[in-house]
């Protein structure tokens, strides 16, 4: 038979504040990435439509609508971006230049992927 104090039950209860009393329960560390928030704020103000997700290897930008893949952004060490097309005849990730990757600052890649110039984000 289970002691009567504790109910049979754990606490999720980890620590109290100060000796006051009251009990807190310890919370998850919370994670900003200012690269993606940067990515969506800049979708809130050329109309929407674009959702981001971060992977391994970069910011993946989709269409909202139908789920479509519409650019990556693969980080680079000196803190600029490789802007990356889906391909929709090889199925994966393809450079957007014929000699090499195109690397820009974040607020420039987002700007090229808006007007794309080359015709291959928004077909």
């Amino acid at each position: 038979m289970k002691s009567s104090k504790s109910g049979g039950r754990k606490s999720s209860v980890r620590g109290k504040i100060g000796g006051a009393g009251a009990a807190v329960a310890e919370a998850n560390p919370v994670i900003l990435d200012f690269v993606q928030s940067r990515i969506a704020a800049f979708n809130g103000t050329n109309g929407g439509g674009v959702g981001v997700r971060k992977d391994r290897h970069g910011y993946s930008l989709f269409r909202e609508d139908c789920g479509e893949p519409v650019a990556r952004l693969r980080p680079q060490t000196d803190g600029r971006f490789a802007v990356l097309y889906w391909s929709v005849f090889s199925e994966r990730w393809r450079s957007v230049g014929d000699f090499g990757d195109v690397i820009l600052g974040l607020d420039d890649a987002l700007e090229y992927i808006a007007k794309d110039p080359m015709n291959c984000f928004f077909r």
